[in-house]
């Protein structure tokens, strides 16, 4: 029983990949001041900051494995790597700091319609309580130590760490939480989100893509310049 609770709960927390999503039912309105709180909750920007540059770490990773002779180039140079790939990340993540509002006003959008006022109260009181920051913690260290890993992968492993973490006081705020409609509806709102989401970052990269592999080339231009220099 304790696992299942930790899924729902966890499910509402880090929202999963999904290719499709299914309608809503229409709620009333709720106080824009309330949403947001609870967006800031769930995606708050040094996670998703930090998240970000551990994606952007392992594509640079996977992209430089399939091109041989940029392999060949860092593989001979190690500290290239790190000081190109330290300016690159400083790059993305400003742009994904430029674009992160939107993506808030897309999730906004996504629970304004979804939860009723109630519903918010009951998230927001979850996921501030000390019990709800050890679910969001995990949640996201979960996603940011295996990108490579299934959703459904991600999602067990995360359980398997808070159940280690859950002590006698974690479990009513827990079960009240797991209960509530707010929990139970989020495994429509989550595939949403996770739409919304997917939309969003596939956007930030085609945008911002050709210009990161142009610095790219001045990066390592530049670094050899000045090794060759020396």
């Amino acid at each position: 029983m304790k696992p299942f609770l930790l899924a729902l709960a966890l499910g509402a927390a880090a929202p999963t990949p999904a290719s499709a999503f299914a309608a809503a039912p229409v709620a009333a309105p709720v106080a824009d001041t309330d949403i947001q709180r609870l967006v800031a909750l769930l995606a708050p920007d040094e996670a998703v900051t930090r998240l970000a540059g551990k994606a952007f770490d392992t594509g640079m990773d996977r992209q430089i494995a399939a091109n041989p002779e940029r392999k060949a180039a860092y593989a001979a140079d190690p500290a290239m790597r790190q000081a190109v790939g330290g300016q690159l990340r400083a790059q993305f993540a400003s742009a994904l700091v430029a674009a992160l509002p939107s993506l808030r006003a897309e999730i906004e959008g996504i629970l304004r319609t979804a939860l009723t006022p109630a519903e918010v109260t009951d998230m927001l009181a979850f996921f501030g309580s000390p019990t709800g920051q050890k679910v969001r913690a995990e949640a996201y260290e979960r996603m940011g130590s295996a990108p490579g890993q299934s959703p459904q992968e991600m999602q067990q492993a995360a359980i398997a760490a808070v159940m280690a973490k859950m002590t006698a006081e974690d479990y009513p705020a827990l079960m009240a939480f797991a209960g509530s409609t707010a929990s139970q509806k989020m495994g429509t709102v989550n595939p949403r989100i996770s739409a919304a989401s997917q939309a969003w970052a596939d956007r930030l990269i085609a945008a911002n893509l050709p210009k990161l592999k142009a610095l790219e080339d001045k990066l390592a231009a530049d670094y050899r310049a000045r090794k060759g220099g020396k």
